[in-house]
């Protein structure tokens, strides 16, 4: 019997740590096997508690020590619970009166066959010019929108942060103009780590999209991340985001299992 492939076979507590040095904190600290993390607010991920296994036994009880991390930055407590795995966890957070918040759905698939897929479904874009930079520049950061809105003033810091031996590459879909600066079409990030991209922060201009430009730009960050030895990709979408899930489900991409964030009420003492 044939062994399952890579983007199969990995367990979901290895592929979200993965994941988790693609999309990091400016602030991390551990509280037993579970990563803290927080960024003044920027982005779900940035700034919640990644839940792996159980709860950690510490001297004042996880929670209290949970809540008081978060306290100390002004940020309300949350915590991102992978699924199924993390359920009795979360069970306990709603019990605490936490609420849930945001159910996101984790997509994988094998780098080659994604590339080749989206490569095959994206028009001609031959008077476009396709960027791959290290670092994003202002017009980069100016097309993308998190969650429709412009972006925080840390967000480049936020954004151009991961983990060690983590790739970063900030794609984008330019034209030519009249007046001389290029337009940016469409916009994405991507993060290569243990052999893992990462693709986030998929951004089409409102005037630009259903032309395939998401899908172009996939095919272009699939290529590059093979190029440097990637072998199987991943993607988190909004699990109500039903016509992303089908694009990426026609680009070869599988489900592979759920998150869901759960945030707290903020102590008294920070919230008055």
């Amino acid at each position: 019997m044939p062994s399952e492939a890579p983007h199969v076979a990995i367990g979901m507590e290895d592929l979200e740590q993965i994941a988790a040095l693609g999309w990091r904190g400016l602030e991390e600290a551990q509280l037993g096997r579970w990563l803290l993390r927080a960024a003044a607010g920027f982005t779900g991920r940035a700034n919640s508690a990644l839940v792996l296994g159980a709860p950690p036994a510490t001297r004042a009880g996880w929670l209290i020590d949970l809540v008081a991390w978060y306290a100390q930055k002004g940020l309300p407590p949350m915590a991102q619970i992978p699924l199924p795995s993390g359920a009795p966890v979360e069970s306990m957070l709603a019990a605490a009166g936490w609420r849930a918040h945001d159910h996101v759905r984790v997509l994988t698939g094998d780098i080659r066959e994604v590339g080749a897929l989206a490569a095959a479904h994206r028009t001609d874009r031959s008077k476009l010019v396709v960027r791959n930079d290290a670092a994003p520049d202002d017009a980069w950061l100016t097309a993308y929108k998190y969650r429709g809105a412009t972006l925080p003033d840390h967000a480049r810091e936020v954004l151009e942060r991961a983990g060690p031996d983590t790739q970063l590459s900030f794609a984008s879909l330019r034209s030519p103009t009249n007046t001389g600066p290029w337009d940016v079409l469409a916009v994405a990030r991507a993060a290569l780590a243990r052999g893992w991209l990462g693709i986030t922060a998929v951004t089409v201009a409102d005037q630009h999209r259903r032309r395939g430009l998401g899908t172009h730009l996939m095919a272009e960050l699939a290529a590059w991340g093979a190029e440097q030895g990637g072998l199987a990709i991943y993607l988190q979408v909004a699990s109500d985001n039903v016509a992303a899930l089908q694009l990426y489900q026609r680009l070869g991409l599988h489900h592979h299992h759920d998150y869901r964030y759960r945030i707290g009420p903020m102590p008294r003492s920070r919230a008055s």
